[in-house]
């Protein structure tokens, strides 16, 4: 621990008496030390000396920012001690304003009050962020009920998180809320109509995020401010109706949002004033993503964003799954067309297995057909991986690295309606494992980006240890064959030849993409 090393070397040795320069600085000094780290390392001075003893409560106290929520706190604590550490925080803090309050605790059956009182006090004392996350043990059931007069009065609120709370008994309309600029809700009991009249009601809404809110099915937002929307793992969901002329933002994790029922609504609308829809906002950024995206069924996910993709094909940075890349593949079929990306900047592809199978492969590639996007400047490509998956780079034939094409699984890709990626400068695979597929993706890529500046090829974290020879030997054939295929490739069909990196991720310290929350425990 950093302070505990800085008080021994603050140690005189030999004198009479041991000198603690540390301990005689002012009390403000040493509470902005203790301010800035992390909570459990806080408390833990308090076993240096008598001096330490209650410091770090102090510290905390005299602070505006009240965050119980580090998870190395929290884990391994007994409920009754944390319960007792927040209840003393508080009383030492006084009537100070808090600025922010956050709290983490599970189960919380038998401090149910005790939580709620905690998010009054800092709701009377001007909190303008109140966090309550419940949810930390899977295997708890229940929601922690919010009391109707917890928001009654009007309050400084702007940034609201719950999770695992229930808002039965508090009305959408309640003065409390009306400020909130941002609210995430987790796991929380509200229905469709209840959240289509907070958000109305609550005018100044930026940001919404509902997550495991598994009562609503058919969602309809309308905010003039609203510019960020996160939906993820709201499993009953079928029908999304979005009216937000200033929206930036838009993040989906989810199931199906398609089923064709003739009784109900179905699909995604982005809509504008008077539900038009060919109004829909100057998006910055979108994410989509399938729950399970790895289990591809073609009846199930067929059409699973179906409308979506088109709905926010205008953004400037999009990350999609491979369930997405398989359903425009699908409707190629029925002649749905292309997808016109015109403002398309920068593509990150999830894809679903480190194997990548042919059809895998083929997709990709088609799904690059479809969409049109003159410029597209970076490429992402994330492949998920699991722990057991050995790292045996497939090193081809020297007849693939070249320009011309082999026959059989490393064959190259043939497109029905060539295409030019004449702005791409960037590409980055990461989990990249030199299986002859991958290889056969990057000749797909580099071979229409002319102007390709840099190529980055990520491998898994234990990949070229030290003290792992095998491994490191196998990197650094690697690294030459994608040298060779760069370099043969460039010759006949680039520019100029581009940068190539082969790093682990610790070593990465290059562009990373838009979108680095990944939702999928695969792609964590």
């Amino acid at each position: 621990m950093q302070i505990e090393s800085n008080t021994k070397y603050c140690r005189v040795e030999g004198a009479a008496s041991e000198e603690d320069r540390l301990s005689d600085l002012p009390d403000d000094v040493l509470h902005s030390i203790v301010g800035r780290v992390p909570l459990k390392q806080a408390v833990r001075t308090s076993a240096l000396s008598t001096r330490w003893a209650c410091l770090w409560l102090h510290a905390l106290a005299a602070s505006a920012v009240l965050d119980f929520t580090d998870s190395e706190f929290v884990r391994g604590q007994f409920l009754g001690r944390i319960v007792a550490t927040v209840n003393r925080c508080l009383e030492v803090h006084g009537a100070a304003p808090i600025d922010v309050f956050r709290v983490a605790l599970s189960p919380f059956d038998a401090y149910g009050r005790d939580v709620v009182r905690w998010a009054a006090t800092a709701l009377v004392r001007g909190a303008r962020e109140v966090g309550v996350d419940l949810t930390q043990h899977a295997d708890v059931r229940g929601a922690l009920e919010l009391p109707v007069d917890l928001f009654q009065a009007e309050s400084s609120l702007a940034v609201l998180s719950l999770g695992r709370c229930s808002l039965r008994d508090v009305p959408p309309g309640t003065p409390g809320l009306a400020g909130l600029t941002s609210l995430s809700l987790n796991q929380v009991d509200v229905t469709d109509d209840a959240v289509r009249d907070v958000v109305s009601r609550c005018r100044l809404l930026e940001f919404l995020s509902l997550e495991s809110c598994h009562l609503l099915v058919s969602v309809r937002v309308a905010g003039d401010r609203l510019r960020g929307l996160e939906i993820v793992r709201c499993l009953a969901m079928r029908h999304l109706q979005v009216a937000a002329p200033v929206l930036e933002s838009v993040a989906y994790h989810g199931d199906v949002l398609l089923i064709w029922r003739e009784d109900e609504p179905s699909g995604v609308e982005f809509v504008g004033p008077g539900g038009r829809t060919d109004a829909r906002p100057e998006l910055k950024d979108a994410y989509l993503t399938h729950i399970g995206y790895g289990e591809y069924d073609e009846v199930i996910h067929e059409f699973a964003y179906s409308g979506f993709l088109d709905q926010v094909a205008h953004a400037k940075i999009l990350t999609l799954c491979s369930v997405g890349m398989r359903h425009r593949e699908e409707e190629r079929l029925f002649a749905e067309g292309d997808v016109d990306a015109p403002n398309l900047e920068e593509l990150q592809l999830l894809m679903d297995s480190i194997s990548m199978g042919d059809d895998d492969v083929t997709r990709f590639s088609g799904f690059l057909e479809l969409v049109v996007a003159p410029l597209l400047e970076r490429l992402f490509i994330r492949v998920s991986i699991l722990i057991h998956d050995p790292f045996e780079p497939d090193l081809p034939r020297s007849d693939a690295c070249g320009g011309t094409a082999v026959t059989g699984e490393g064959a190259d890709i043939v497109l029905e309606c060539e295409i030019a990626l004449d702005h791409l400068t960037f590409l980055k695979v990461v989990n990249f494992r030199g299986t002859r597929r991958e290889l056969r993706v990057l000749r797909f890529v580099l071979r229409r980006a002319p102007v390709l500046e840099q190529l980055v090829l990520v491998t898994p974290e234990d990949v070229g240890t030290p003290g792992d020879h095998d491994q490191q030997e196998s990197v650094r054939l690697l690294l030459k064959v994608v040298q060779e295929h760069v370099s043969k490739i460039s010759k006949a069909w680039l520019w100029q030849e581009p940068r190539v990196t082969l790093c682990r991720p610790r070593e990465d310290d290059g562009r990373s993409p838009a979108h680095t929350k990944y939702y999928h425990h695969d792609q964590a």
